[in-house]
């Protein structure tokens, strides 16, 4: 039986869960990319493989390329692709009271897309497009997570087939989604003055162990006082035997990658165009205040309660449930094909 997520009371998740049916779980017509045969049978070869490897092999044909590929033919506009890219620290969550997770002090994705910055755009020839102005770009340039790529929305943690557990996987990618989740929350806090939706600093990733893949849903909830907890749900999982099922979960991925480069775009756009001034008055007097009361000067803007690192699947926040429907980058020529 296909599992869907459920209905909630709570009125941020219920924003979220709208999302997930409305966009993210919309069927898609047209012709269907080759790619997820291609997964099946590259399957057992790549199990044999290594981390790098294995992830060299699959990643390119369940995931997606920027035109500034060179081993693309035809990548998403506007869009580029990086590997172990570190995120900041100055965003980074505080770990859950009594743990100890020195190994996750850096959170760095092994693969991550995001807005193709402009100076990447303008060193090919001819010069690419851009989501954003260098005038927007330069409004971000001391608000960034990492220079080389703008608002990150699509990372994916890898495990070899044998050794490290999925689980560690889903781990790290829970403190890299929690550490996006907290940069769009200030960005948006600053430009508008005011907390944003779950959605809007809601984030999305993706693991695989080579046999599995997994796509969760990065969010967080704001209590009473304003302090955030921090959340992930997985929205869809399949094994990379199945066929069906991974045109299924590329159809999930295809819908988000629109989503970043209409609805989200046309949202983050509006609040650059109110972010600069106010960050530049937000530093200000953040320096005011920590110079009178002999404090550091430090980037944290709202207060953070720990974030909420789920040990597997299945003990992840109770708000949505896997959706497994049945119905329903090689970087190769077809990678602009729906699923």
């Amino acid at each position: 039986m296909p599992k869907r997520a459920r209905s909630t009371s709570t009125a941020t998740v219920s924003d979220l869960q709208e999302h997930l049916d409305t966009v993210l779980l919309r069927a898609r017509g047209g012709p269907r990319s080759p790619n997820a045969k291609r997964i099946v049978q590259q399957r057992l070869t790549a199990s044999l493989e290594n981390e790098s490897t294995g992830i060299r092999r699959l990643e390119p044909l369940l995931l997606f390329a920027g035109k500034n590929d060179p081993n693309t033919v035809s990548g998403v506009p506007m869009i580029s692709s990086k590997l172990n890219y570190n995120l900041s620290r100055d965003f980074l969550p505080p770990a859950p009271s009594g743990k100890t997770l020195s190994r996750l002090s850096q959170p760095q994705a092994d693969t991550i897309i995001g807005y193709l910055s402009n100076n990447q755009a303008l060193s090919i020839e001819p010069p690419l497009g851009t989501a954003f102005s260098v005038d927007e770009e330069e409004a971000l340039a001391n608000f960034t997570l990492n220079p080389v790529l703008v608002f990150p929305f699509l990372s994916s943690q890898w495990k070899p087939a044998s050794g490290e557990s999925h689980v560690i996987a889903h781990v790290q990618s829970a403190w890299n989604g929690a550490t996006i989740v907290r940069y769009l929350d200030e960005f948006y806090g600053i430009a508008r003055g005011q907390p944003p939706t779950a959605l809007e600093c809601s984030h999305i990733s993706e693991t695989c162990d080579i046999q599995a893949v997994n796509i969760w849903i990065h969010w967080r909830e704001l209590d009473n006082a304003g302090a955030a907890t921090y959340y992930m749900k997985s929205i869809y999982d399949c094994t990379l035997r199945n066929e069906k099922h991974l045109l299924e979960a590329r159809e999930l991925l295809w819908n988000h990658i629109e989503f970043a480069l209409h609805g989200r775009l046309q949202s983050l756009k509006q609040a650059v165009g109110l972010f600069s001034d106010k960050f530049t008055k937000t530093r200000i007097k953040t320096a005011k205040n920590a110079g009178a009361s002999g404090s550091t000067v430090g980037s944290n803007l709202i207060t953070i309660t720990p974030i909420s690192l789920p040990p597997t699947p299945s003990a992840i926040y109770s708000g949505f449930e896997p959706d497994k429907r049945e119905n329903k980058r090689q970087r190769v020529e077809d990678n602009g094909l729906n699923g």
